[in-house]
């Protein structure tokens, strides 16, 4: 029958975009997304203090430690919606008992960073329908080379802003610009940039086999705007339709930062599963 669910799903993976989302969603949910998107929330939330105290401290044994977690601050409240004051505060107390940090101490807070990728790793390879590739011990060793690779991005991403500051602060009117947007819309592009080759870099080193940059370039832009466009509307949620304070009380900041993180492993898996689709199209083209 023609108004059968089957036939009505077969139409709409006719259309190109939609049968791509359609397709890749159906996949996740074979895959256990939501499963592993918890997971990699849980070992996120216990992996992202040690992180950013870990490049805090790590920057601070060549710049200046203030000026770099200021800018740290600012992107944590672009990119964690409702959380930034509860890590900045959280952050800044750990910085403050650790003191200054010696460079085995920065290994140390990397190492327990690691955990975060370990989870990742195991969602991504499950959307790419890769198996294990390493043992124990290589596998490790692999989350913790992820884990500074991480903190490397984190420290373009804080020269970047610095850069965009001394640009807005340049008198750019005799040229026909106006600085304070020039800043605005750089910080947009600087955010969706540094998601992006983020994002891309995961699909493209994180699973075990290897994948051409074709195929997961789609992956990782469709997570990229879901991620900015799922930032606005969970901003828009918790100003005008939460009230998770009268539920949670003092945890709040914590269930936020946790929906939060929850989000963003669904969002990225989702992505990966695009990539995985595009894969299997690919190679049964080639057939």
């Amino acid at each position: 029958m023609n108004g059968t669910p089957k036939h009505w799903k077969d139409r709409l993976e006719q259309i190109p975009v939609l049968g791509l989302a359609l397709r890749a969603i159906e996949k996740g949910n074979q895959d256990d997304a939501k499963d592993m998107a918890a997971s990699i929330a849980y070992f996120s939330f216990f992996s992202l203090f040690p992180l950013l105290v870990g490049v805090v401290a790590g920057a601070s044994l060549f710049l200046d430690r203030v000026d770099i977690q200021s800018r740290l601050d600012r992107m944590l409240s672009g990119d964690f919606p409702g959380s930034a004051d509860f890590l900045r505060t959280n952050i800044e107390a750990l910085i403050d008992q650790r003191g200054a940090a010696s460079i085995a101490s920065v290994l140390g807070l990397l190492w327990s960073a690691s955990k975060m990728f370990g989870a990742l790793n195991r969602g991504i390879n499950l959307a790419f329908g890769v198996p294990e590739g390493h043992p124990f011990y290589l596998s490790k060793l692999r989350y913790f080379a992820m884990t500074v690779g991480l903190s490397l991005l984190l420290l373009v991403a804080v020269g970047a802003s610095t850069a965009l500051d001394l640009v807005s602060q340049l008198d750019l009117t005799r040229f026909g610009f106006d600085g304070t947007l020039f800043a605005l819309l750089g910080g947009r592009g600087a955010s969706l940039v540094s998601i992006f080759v983020t994002v891309i870099l995961i699909y493209k080193l994180v699973p075990y086999k290897r994948h051409a940059w074709r195929d997961i370039l789609l992956g990782a832009l469709a997570a990229t705007l879901l991620f900015e466009l799922g930032k606005g509307l969970f901003v828009l949620y918790l100003g005008n339709v939460g009230n998770l304070e009268a539920v949670y009380g003092s945890l709040t900041s914590v269930i936020v930062l946790l929906l939060w993180l929850y989000f963003s492993a669904r969002v990225l898996l989702f992505g990966a599963e695009i990539c995985a689709v595009r894969i299997d199209d690919h190679s049964a083209s080639i057939q």
